[in-house]
């Protein structure tokens, strides 16, 4: 138990640490130095955004009010996520220096290894099915909810949810599909959890 409470309280201390040097190193841009519109830039962002919910739910964890096996599911399949799509998609050509460097390590890399073999070790073990579309919400909701603000600002967050760029359809079924692909994560996970109840 305690390994689990230290473990955790690790992790929501690297996702803060991710998400405050993130919020101080933006502070540099002139548009950004006053707080209020830096911490509203910053929420635009799923990492940022993930990164938190990951923070909340661990430090949770390490105070013993365990959050229930879908919130943590929810925060390992979505950080995951955070990780691979950055990897894939997202990264720079040229890896960033310094302060730059640890930040995007601590929220794309550590953060997201770490929930997964925290989930791994402590994470629930009677999942169904039927949770799977519990853990697609969060992705999903964070879809409609950079749109809305997009439309308003004039300004997406990821490429792929660009509607100025590419129109209502393609950004529809870019969502659809990135919904999908969550999906099919989330059934790995399910099918680990089980995996890991019948091995004891």
């Amino acid at each position: 138990m305690m390994m689990r409470r230290s473990l955790a309280l690790l992790l929501a201390l690297a996702a803060l640490a991710g998400v405050l040097g993130q919020f101080a190193l933006n502070g540099s841009k002139p548009e950004l130095m006053a707080w209020g519109p830096r911490a509203w830039d910053l929420l635009r962002y799923f990492t940022i955004l993930t990164n938190g919910l990951v923070a909340a739910l661990m430090l949770a964890e390490a105070a013993e009010r365990r959050p229930g096996g879908n919130w943590l599911t929810t925060a390992a399949l979505n950080i995951a996520m955070v990780g691979l799509i950055y990897q894939t998609l997202l990264a720079p050509e040229v890896p960033f220096q310094g302060w730059n460097w640890l930040t995007d390590f601590l929220m794309h890399a550590a953060v997201p290894v770490g929930m997964v073999l925290w989930w791994v070790a402590f994470g629930p073990r009677q999942l169904r099915l039927a949770q799977v579309p519990l853990w697609l919400i969060w992705p999903f909701g964070y879809c409609l909810y950079a749109l809305m603000r997009g439309a308003v600002e004039g300004r997406y967050p990821y490429f792929f949810l660009d509607v100025a760029r590419f129109g209502a359809g393609q950004i529809a079924l870019n969502i659809l599909g990135l919904v999908a692909v969550f999906g099919v994560f989330g059934l790995l996970f399910l099918a680990l959890s089980r995996g890991l109840r019948r091995s004891g």
